[in-house]
């Protein structure tokens, strides 16, 4: 199935696919017309910086706004495929579950959008071939014949999931593949990851999903990550349904498939990090280009969203005044045109003064400052962990909880106390709580969306 060199996926095989799909007349060519551009806008740590011989971290706060978009008669398509598990551990409630979300994806899609549906255990079954969605009772009874049973090899759905909705990519930006498994899967996860690379090759974005305790983690963040997606956790089956209805709806709200940063610095500044902060928190890869600049991969963007970003930058010594820093530029394609880039820029300037007593750190960015540092802690204390060094994983997790009290987080922080006491006990950590730690930090400035 697989092949060590080279594209997973032929070309032609495209052609013969696309072909029979258009002979059937499932598929059209769908146009619109791009959106209005994203305005940006920023916010300093600081009214003014103190004047210093030395290198410092300044912190900045990069807004981005995207408009609400286009009448709803006139939005681009969907492609989506999803990919579910069907092993002997789904049965039971998580299948219902799982059954019952697909039916209300297809009852979410309309004529213009495609759709698929790929069932895996230890080998894949294309439930729903990739088509036109025009008879949603006839899909939907395809979708009861799922049955739970056998093990997990996620790699078979990965791949006949991209190879499925793979024809219809030629007619819609939007493909992406909806992934959810309740288990480890054995002996294929860098071909997980290779399969993440391939599908963002053909432009499909892999959102995974994981239900209860015993998937990793890490994994899916991978996988979600080589494709330009985010990873989700399901604390349970009864929250499968809901979970599947936003992430539709966040696929439908999509302004642009691809957006990236550009940070070009001014007299000697560096770019230290980006962490995109709302709609959650992550750290996001930087690449160096050979004119000095650096580039950071956005992912997707929806309608009407303000994104924010906190940017960590070092300013060697500067004079009194205003000075600019550098220029940030957000460079996004249309779905309807994703070949046509535009492009949205804005200069950073920062005041240094001689005297900065009585001047307080912005509010906002205080409070964004204080969770992305809470979630850079618990990272490295799970990387503590994992290199095998107990005593400083548990340090840092201690300093998370103390961290999250102060913030008012309760629950969060009596979760990261009994994973402490759990380390102190056993030397291992819980599934349940390192996944409850990981993805409730990095949910930490959702109220920003607010």
């Amino acid at each position: 199935m697989f092949n060590d060199e080279g594209p997973l996926f032929q070309d032609n095989d495209d052609q013969k696919a696309l072909q029979a799909l258009n002979e059937a007349g499932e598929l059209a060519v769908y146009e619109e017309e791009p959106e209005q551009p994203v305005s940006l806008d920023y916010i300093p740590a600081f009214p003014a910086f103190p004047v210093m011989a030395e290198e410092q971290l300044a912190y900045v706060l990069l807004n981005m706004r995207t408009a609400k978009g286009t009448n709803s008669a006139d939005r681009t398509p969907l492609n989506v495929c999803l990919v579910l598990d069907q092993s002997s551990s789904m049965r039971g409630d998580k299948l219902y579950a799982v059954k019952n979300a697909a039916r209300h994806v297809i009852d979410q899609l309309t004529v213009a959008d495609y759709f698929s549906l790929v069932s895996f255990n230890d080998r894949a079954t294309v439930v729903v071939s990739c088509q036109r969605v025009s008879s949603r009772e006839a899909l939907k009874q395809l979708v009861d014949s799922i049955e739970g049973k056998g093990g997990t090899e996620l790699a078979n759905g990965l791949y006949a999931g991209i190879a499925e909705m793979r024809p219809a990519t030629s007619f819609t930006p939007l493909n992406y593949i909806l992934l959810l498994t309740d288990g480890q899967t054995y002996g294929d996860a860098d071909r997980c990851v290779q399969l993440g690379q391939e599908a963002a090759r053909h432009r499909i974005v892999i959102h995974p999903m994981g239900v209860g305790t015993d998937w990793n983690e890490d994994l899916l963040e991978t996988v979600a990550a080589r494709s330009g997606g985010a990873s989700e956790y399901i604390e349970s089956a009864d929250k499968i349904v809901s979970i599947f209805m936003q992430k539709i709806g966040q696929l439908r709200s999509t302004l642009t498939q691809t957006s990236s940063l550009r940070f070009e610095p001014d007299h000697g500044t560096r770019l230290k990090q980006v962490y995109r902060v709302t709609p959650n928190i992550a750290e996001l890869s930087q690449v160096e280009t050979q004119d000095g600049a650096t580039e950071v991969n956005l992912g997707p963007l929806s309608k009407g969203i303000e994104y924010s970003l906190l940017m960590e930058i070092l300013i060697p010594g500067r004079q009194p005044g205003i000075q600019r820093i550098g220029n940030v530029s957000v460079t996004f394609s249309s779905p309807g045109s994703p070949g046509a880039l535009k492009q949205v820029e804005l200069p950073l300037g920062l005041n240094f003064a001689a005297n900065t007593g009585g001047i307080s750190i912005d509010p906002d960015v205080k409070a964004i400052v204080d969770k992305v540092t809470t979630f850079k802690l618990q990272n490295r204390a799970w990387q503590d962990i994992a290199a095998g060094d107990i005593p400083s994983g548990t340090k840092r997790l201690a300093a998370v909880s103390t961290r999250l009290l102060a913030m008012g987080e309760l629950e969060l922080s009596q979760q990261v106390q009994q994973e402490v006491q759990n380390l102190q006990q056993r030397g291992v950590p819980s599934s349940q709580g390192k996944k409850r730690i990981k993805y409730g930090t990095r949910g930490l400035t959702n109220d920003f969306l607010d």
